[in-house]
Protein backbone atom coordinates (compact mmCIF):
# COMPACT_ATOMS: atom_id res chain seq x y z
CA UNK A 1 0.00 0.00 0.00
CA UNK A 2 1.42 3.37 -1.05
CA UNK A 3 1.71 5.89 1.75
CA UNK A 4 0.03 9.27 1.32
CA UNK A 5 2.02 12.48 1.36
CA UNK A 6 1.66 14.47 4.59
CA UNK A 7 3.96 17.39 3.65
CA UNK A 8 4.98 18.83 0.30
CA UNK A 9 7.48 21.68 0.09
CA UNK A 10 7.51 23.29 -3.36
CA UNK A 11 10.14 25.83 -4.46
CA UNK A 12 10.48 27.29 -0.97
CA UNK A 13 12.46 30.54 -0.91
CA UNK A 14 13.46 32.15 2.40
CA UNK A 15 15.51 35.35 2.51
CA UNK A 16 17.30 37.12 5.34
CA UNK A 17 18.41 40.74 5.40
CA UNK A 18 22.16 41.24 5.02
CA UNK A 19 23.42 44.81 4.91
CA UNK A 20 21.89 46.54 1.89
CA UNK A 21 20.69 43.29 0.34
CA UNK A 22 19.60 39.82 1.35
CA UNK A 23 20.73 36.19 1.29
CA UNK A 24 18.73 33.22 0.05
CA UNK A 25 19.10 30.93 3.08
CA UNK A 26 16.56 28.50 1.56
CA UNK A 27 16.82 28.63 -2.22
CA UNK A 28 14.04 27.00 -4.27
CA UNK A 29 13.86 23.92 -2.04
CA UNK A 30 11.37 21.14 -2.91
CA UNK A 31 10.77 17.79 -1.20
CA UNK A 32 8.01 15.51 0.09
CA UNK A 33 7.43 13.59 3.32
CA UNK A 34 4.98 10.68 3.52
CA UNK A 35 2.92 9.36 6.42
CA UNK A 36 5.06 7.55 8.98
CA UNK A 37 8.28 8.37 7.10
CA UNK A 38 11.50 9.64 8.68
CA UNK A 39 13.34 12.06 6.40
CA UNK A 40 16.80 13.30 7.40
CA UNK A 41 18.01 16.72 6.26
CA UNK A 42 21.82 16.85 6.27
CA UNK A 43 24.62 19.25 5.39
CA UNK A 44 27.29 21.47 6.91
CA UNK A 45 26.44 24.22 9.39
CA UNK A 46 24.88 27.21 7.66
CA UNK A 47 23.52 25.29 4.66
CA UNK A 48 19.89 26.16 5.42
CA UNK A 49 18.63 23.15 7.38
CA UNK A 50 17.22 25.01 10.38
CA UNK A 51 15.99 27.87 8.18
CA UNK A 52 13.98 25.30 6.20
CA UNK A 53 12.43 23.95 9.40
CA UNK A 54 11.60 27.40 10.76
CA UNK A 55 10.05 28.35 7.41
CA UNK A 56 7.80 25.27 7.49
CA UNK A 57 6.73 26.10 11.06
CA UNK A 58 6.10 29.77 10.22
CA UNK A 59 8.58 30.92 12.85
CA UNK A 60 10.93 33.16 10.84
CA UNK A 61 11.39 36.48 12.66
CA UNK A 62 9.94 39.18 10.31
CA UNK A 63 12.58 41.65 11.48
CA UNK A 64 15.37 39.44 10.08
CA UNK A 65 13.71 38.09 6.94
CA UNK A 66 10.90 35.86 5.76
CA UNK A 67 9.55 33.40 3.22
CA UNK A 68 9.51 35.06 -0.20
CA UNK A 69 7.99 32.31 -2.32
CA UNK A 70 6.91 28.73 -2.73
CA UNK A 71 4.42 26.46 -0.99
CA UNK A 72 4.36 24.37 2.17
CA UNK A 73 1.42 22.00 1.76
CA UNK A 74 0.50 20.16 4.95
CA UNK A 75 -2.35 17.67 4.47
CA UNK A 76 -3.64 19.62 1.47
CA UNK A 77 -3.41 23.11 2.98
CA UNK A 78 -0.73 25.72 2.23
CA UNK A 79 0.72 26.84 5.56
CA UNK A 80 2.20 29.95 3.95
CA UNK A 81 -1.23 31.35 3.08
CA UNK A 82 -2.97 30.26 6.29
CA UNK A 83 -4.28 32.98 8.60
CA UNK A 84 -2.04 33.62 11.61
CA UNK A 85 -4.66 32.46 14.09
CA UNK A 86 -5.30 29.22 12.20
CA UNK A 87 -1.56 28.59 11.88
CA UNK A 88 -1.05 29.15 15.61
CA UNK A 89 -3.83 26.66 16.41
CA UNK A 90 -2.34 24.06 14.04
CA UNK A 91 1.23 24.56 15.27
CA UNK A 92 1.78 22.27 18.24
CA UNK A 93 -1.40 20.27 17.65
CA UNK A 94 -1.09 19.03 14.06
CA UNK A 95 2.65 19.57 13.61
CA UNK A 96 5.35 20.37 16.16
CA UNK A 97 9.07 20.97 16.50
CA UNK A 98 11.85 19.98 18.89
CA UNK A 99 14.30 22.88 18.92
CA UNK A 100 18.07 22.90 19.28
CA UNK A 101 19.63 23.65 22.65
CA UNK A 102 16.82 22.95 25.17
CA UNK A 103 18.51 25.17 27.76
CA UNK A 104 17.89 28.21 25.55
CA UNK A 105 14.51 27.02 24.23
CA UNK A 106 12.88 26.51 27.62
CA UNK A 107 11.84 29.48 29.77
CA UNK A 108 14.18 29.62 32.80
CA UNK A 109 11.60 31.33 35.08
CA UNK A 110 8.80 28.80 34.52
CA UNK A 111 8.67 25.30 35.96
CA UNK A 112 8.87 22.27 33.70
CA UNK A 113 5.22 21.50 34.47
CA UNK A 114 4.04 24.98 33.49
CA UNK A 115 5.80 24.66 30.14
CA UNK A 116 4.37 21.21 29.39
CA UNK A 117 0.77 22.07 30.25
CA UNK A 118 0.71 25.33 28.26
CA UNK A 119 0.19 23.72 24.80
CA UNK A 120 -2.11 21.07 26.30
CA UNK A 121 -4.45 23.69 27.79
CA UNK A 122 -4.22 25.80 24.62
CA UNK A 123 -5.00 23.06 22.11
CA UNK A 124 -6.86 20.36 24.05
CA UNK A 125 -9.00 22.73 26.16
CA UNK A 126 -8.35 20.77 29.35
CA UNK A 127 -8.51 22.07 32.90
CA UNK A 128 -5.23 22.65 34.74
CA UNK A 129 -5.76 19.48 36.80
CA UNK A 130 -6.41 17.42 33.65
CA UNK A 131 -3.42 19.00 31.91
CA UNK A 132 -1.17 18.18 34.87
CA UNK A 133 -2.26 14.54 34.74
CA UNK A 134 -1.37 14.47 31.02
CA UNK A 135 1.96 16.17 31.73
CA UNK A 136 2.90 13.56 34.34
CA UNK A 137 2.04 10.82 31.84
CA UNK A 138 4.26 12.50 29.24
CA UNK A 139 7.17 12.79 31.68
CA UNK A 140 6.90 9.05 32.27
CA UNK A 141 6.48 8.38 28.55
CA UNK A 142 9.82 10.01 27.71
CA UNK A 143 11.60 7.91 30.31
CA UNK A 144 12.01 10.23 33.28
CA UNK A 145 11.03 9.05 36.75
CA UNK A 146 10.01 11.17 39.75
CA UNK A 147 7.21 12.83 37.78
CA UNK A 148 5.93 15.19 40.49
CA UNK A 149 9.44 16.32 41.38
CA UNK A 150 10.35 16.97 37.73
CA UNK A 151 7.01 18.75 37.17
CA UNK A 152 7.90 21.27 39.91
CA UNK A 153 11.55 21.70 38.85
CA UNK A 154 13.07 24.55 36.83
CA UNK A 155 15.18 23.94 33.68
CA UNK A 156 18.50 24.74 35.39
CA UNK A 157 17.87 21.90 37.85
CA UNK A 158 17.86 19.21 35.14
CA UNK A 159 20.63 17.70 33.01
CA UNK A 160 20.93 18.22 29.25
CA UNK A 161 19.57 14.75 28.48
CA UNK A 162 16.56 15.26 30.77
CA UNK A 163 15.85 18.67 29.23
CA UNK A 164 15.92 17.15 25.75
CA UNK A 165 13.38 14.55 26.89
CA UNK A 166 11.20 17.38 28.26
CA UNK A 167 11.40 19.12 24.86
CA UNK A 168 10.20 15.87 23.24
CA UNK A 169 7.37 15.64 25.79
CA UNK A 170 6.25 19.20 24.98
CA UNK A 171 6.40 18.55 21.22
CA UNK A 172 4.35 15.34 21.56
CA UNK A 173 1.89 16.70 24.13
CA UNK A 174 -0.94 17.20 21.60
CA UNK A 175 -0.24 14.10 19.45
CA UNK A 176 1.00 15.83 16.27
CA UNK A 177 0.97 13.90 13.00
CA UNK A 178 4.24 15.49 11.84
CA UNK A 179 7.32 16.29 13.93
CA UNK A 180 10.45 18.31 13.12
CA UNK A 181 13.48 17.47 15.27
CA UNK A 182 16.25 20.04 14.80
CA UNK A 183 19.54 18.39 15.81
CA UNK A 184 18.01 16.91 18.98
CA UNK A 185 21.21 15.11 20.04
CA UNK A 186 23.91 17.70 19.22
CA UNK A 187 24.74 18.80 22.78
CA UNK A 188 24.47 15.33 24.35
CA UNK A 189 27.07 12.66 25.05
CA UNK A 190 27.06 9.47 22.97
CA UNK A 191 25.14 7.30 25.46
CA UNK A 192 22.35 9.87 25.90
CA UNK A 193 22.27 10.47 22.11
CA UNK A 194 21.48 6.79 21.58
CA UNK A 195 18.73 6.89 24.22
CA UNK A 196 17.10 9.97 22.67
CA UNK A 197 17.20 8.46 19.17
CA UNK A 198 15.70 5.20 20.43
CA UNK A 199 12.97 7.19 22.19
CA UNK A 200 12.13 9.21 19.08
CA UNK A 201 12.02 6.08 16.93
CA UNK A 202 9.82 4.24 19.42
CA UNK A 203 7.36 7.12 19.78
CA UNK A 204 7.24 7.70 16.02
CA UNK A 205 6.41 4.05 15.34
CA UNK A 206 3.79 3.90 18.07
CA UNK A 207 2.02 6.99 16.73
CA UNK A 208 2.68 6.44 12.97
CA UNK A 209 4.09 9.97 12.97
CA UNK A 210 6.06 11.48 10.08
CA UNK A 211 9.35 13.11 11.09
CA UNK A 212 11.87 15.51 9.58
CA UNK A 213 15.15 15.02 11.45
CA UNK A 214 17.82 17.68 10.95
CA UNK A 215 21.37 16.55 11.64
CA UNK A 216 24.98 16.74 10.46
CA UNK A 217 25.75 13.30 11.90
CA UNK A 218 25.69 10.63 9.18
CA UNK A 219 25.80 7.92 11.85
CA UNK A 220 22.42 9.15 13.06
CA UNK A 221 21.17 9.23 9.46
CA UNK A 222 22.16 5.61 8.84
CA UNK A 223 20.40 4.54 12.02
CA UNK A 224 17.02 6.28 11.73
CA UNK A 225 16.35 7.62 8.21
CA UNK A 226 14.07 6.24 5.52
CA UNK A 227 14.99 9.00 3.08
CA UNK A 228 17.83 11.56 3.01
CA UNK A 229 17.99 15.12 1.67
CA UNK A 230 21.43 16.74 1.27
CA UNK A 231 21.61 20.55 1.32
CA UNK A 232 24.46 22.86 0.35
CA UNK A 233 24.42 26.68 0.42
CA UNK A 234 20.63 26.81 0.66
CA UNK A 235 19.92 24.31 -2.12
CA UNK A 236 19.09 20.61 -2.23
CA UNK A 237 21.88 18.97 -4.21
CA UNK A 238 20.85 15.32 -3.75
CA UNK A 239 18.02 13.27 -2.25
CA UNK A 240 17.45 9.51 -2.16
CA UNK A 241 16.36 6.60 0.07
CA UNK A 242 18.94 6.08 2.82
CA UNK A 243 20.32 2.74 1.54
CA UNK A 244 20.56 4.09 -2.01
CA UNK A 245 22.35 7.24 -0.87
CA UNK A 246 24.94 5.40 1.23
CA UNK A 247 25.60 2.74 -1.42
CA UNK A 248 25.37 4.91 -4.53
CA UNK A 249 26.03 8.61 -3.76
CA UNK A 250 26.16 10.74 -6.88
CA UNK A 251 27.02 14.33 -5.95
CA UNK A 252 30.70 15.00 -5.14
CA UNK A 253 29.60 16.82 -1.98
CA UNK A 254 27.60 13.81 -0.75
CA UNK A 255 30.58 11.57 -1.50
CA UNK A 256 32.79 13.95 0.49
CA UNK A 257 30.46 13.86 3.50
CA UNK A 258 30.42 10.06 3.47
CA UNK A 259 34.21 9.90 3.01
CA UNK A 260 34.69 12.22 6.00
CA UNK A 261 32.67 9.95 8.30
CA UNK A 262 34.88 8.00 10.75
CA UNK A 263 34.59 4.22 10.28
CA UNK A 264 35.44 1.69 12.99
CA UNK A 265 38.34 -0.67 12.13
CA UNK A 266 39.34 1.44 9.12
CA UNK A 267 42.15 3.55 10.50
CA UNK A 268 43.73 6.20 8.32
CA UNK A 269 46.63 8.52 8.96
CA UNK A 270 44.30 11.47 8.58
CA UNK A 271 40.51 11.72 8.36
CA UNK A 272 39.32 13.05 5.00
CA UNK A 273 38.06 16.63 4.89
CA UNK A 274 36.31 18.42 2.05
CA UNK A 275 38.72 21.14 0.84
CA UNK A 276 37.84 24.83 0.84
CA UNK A 277 35.08 26.75 2.59
CA UNK A 278 31.30 27.09 2.25
CA UNK A 279 30.65 30.04 -0.11
CA UNK A 280 29.54 33.43 1.18
CA UNK A 281 25.75 33.49 0.65
CA UNK A 282 25.89 37.25 -0.01
CA UNK A 283 28.14 36.72 -3.04
CA UNK A 284 26.87 33.65 -4.88
CA UNK A 285 27.51 33.36 -8.60
CA UNK A 286 25.09 31.79 -11.14
CA UNK A 287 27.02 28.52 -11.15
CA UNK A 288 27.30 25.33 -9.12
CA UNK A 289 27.90 26.57 -5.56
CA UNK A 290 30.18 23.61 -4.87
CA UNK A 291 32.41 24.13 -7.93
CA UNK A 292 35.25 25.85 -6.00
CA UNK A 293 35.63 22.80 -3.74
CA UNK A 294 34.91 20.03 -6.24
CA UNK A 295 37.63 17.72 -7.61
CA UNK A 296 35.35 16.85 -10.57
CA UNK A 297 34.69 20.47 -11.56
CA UNK A 298 34.24 21.16 -15.30
CA UNK A 299 34.06 24.47 -17.17
CA UNK A 300 30.26 24.43 -17.27
CA UNK A 301 30.14 24.02 -13.49
CA UNK A 302 31.60 27.52 -13.12
CA UNK A 303 29.16 29.03 -15.60
CA UNK A 304 25.69 27.58 -14.99
CA UNK A 305 23.59 26.16 -12.17
CA UNK A 306 23.12 22.41 -12.76
CA UNK A 307 19.57 21.18 -13.31
CA UNK A 308 18.04 18.40 -11.21
CA UNK A 309 18.68 14.99 -12.77
CA UNK A 310 16.39 12.03 -11.99
CA UNK A 311 18.70 9.04 -11.42
CA UNK A 312 15.77 6.70 -10.72
CA UNK A 313 12.25 6.96 -9.29
CA UNK A 314 13.44 8.06 -5.83
CA UNK A 315 16.94 9.45 -6.45
CA UNK A 316 17.65 13.00 -7.64
CA UNK A 317 20.91 14.90 -7.99
CA UNK A 318 21.82 18.42 -9.15
CA UNK A 319 25.20 17.95 -10.83
CA UNK A 320 26.54 18.49 -14.36
CA UNK A 321 28.33 15.12 -14.24
CA UNK A 322 25.01 13.40 -14.96
CA UNK A 323 23.86 15.51 -17.90
CA UNK A 324 24.27 13.44 -21.09
CA UNK A 325 24.93 16.44 -23.31
CA UNK A 326 27.96 17.49 -21.23
CA UNK A 327 31.26 15.83 -22.11
CA UNK A 328 33.63 15.35 -19.19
Amino acid sequence: MTKESILQVNHLLTRFHAGDGYVNAVNEVSFEIKEGQTVCLVGESGCGKSATAMSIMGLIDPSSGGVSGGEVIFEGQDLLTMKKGDLRRARGKDFAMIFQEPMSSLNPVLTIGEQIIEPIMEHELLTKRQAKKRALELIELVGIGRGNEIYSSYPHQLSGGMLQRIMIAIALSCNPRFLIADEPTTALDVTIQAQILDLLRKLKEERNMAMLLITHDLGVVAEVADYVIVMYAGKIIEQAPVVELFKNPKHPYTKGLLEAKPVINKRKEKLYTIPGQVPNLTDLKPSCYFSDRCSSCMQICTEKMPPVKQINDDHQVACWLYEEEVSV
